[in-house]
């Protein structure tokens, strides 16, 4: 068996998700993890699938061809050795201000300084009339290294969250998948 990291984009529309899924069980290939979006309008997806050797070498031939059809830009990209998970506590990080540049890459700068690995990041703006103009949240799913202490991580967290106007929750994950 092999496993195939397929990405994909394009406009959305209704179906898409059975067509290519449909696709997919057709050659084979057993769905093991997937992400997928609507982007304003705009369909993201990221799949991780098995697959026999040969079936996976005829998918990754015909699938870009068959995405083309759909209205996608994909890629297929088969996967290599699993890299070392890294070991530590699961904490989540949520976050709420009102938008301007620069909170993503500041968030996610401080937690590379610790070593934290982002295991899932999603960011958002919403409509908050209360506050006279958008608010932008983001949530960081995140493996904490043990070594890190959790009350230095939560201070340069607060810290950063008061240069940047936001509230901020760092909580940790219990039997929660990440």
């Amino acid at each position: 068996m092999t496993q195939l990291i397929i990405t994909a984009v394009g406009p959305d529309r209704p179906g898409i998700v059975g067509e290519i899924t449909s696709y997919l069980h057709k050659c084979g290939a057993n769905i093991l993890d997937t992400r997928m979006v609507n982007l304003r309008g705009q369909f993201s997806l990221i799949i991780l699938v098995e697959v026999s050797a040969d079936q996976g070498a005829k998918l990754a031939a015909d699938l870009p061809a068959q995405a083309v059809e759909l209205g996608l830009q994909l890629s297929v990209i088969p996967q290599s050795e699993t890299p070392p998970r890294v070991e530590g506590l699961a904490y989540r990080l949520k976050t709420y201000s009102s938008d301007q540049p620069g909170i993503v890459a500041r968030l996610t700068g401080l937690l590379r300084s610790f070593g934290i690995n982002i295991e899932e990041l999603a960011a958002w703006q919403e409509s908050a009339a209360f506050a006279g103009n958008p608010i932008f949240l983001c949530e960081i799913k995140m493996t904490v290294p043990a070594a890190v202490s959790i009350s230095t991580l939560r201070a340069d967290v607060t810290r950063l969250c008061n240069e940047l106007n936001c509230d901020a929750d760092l909580e940790p994950l219990a039997g929660e998948r990440i």
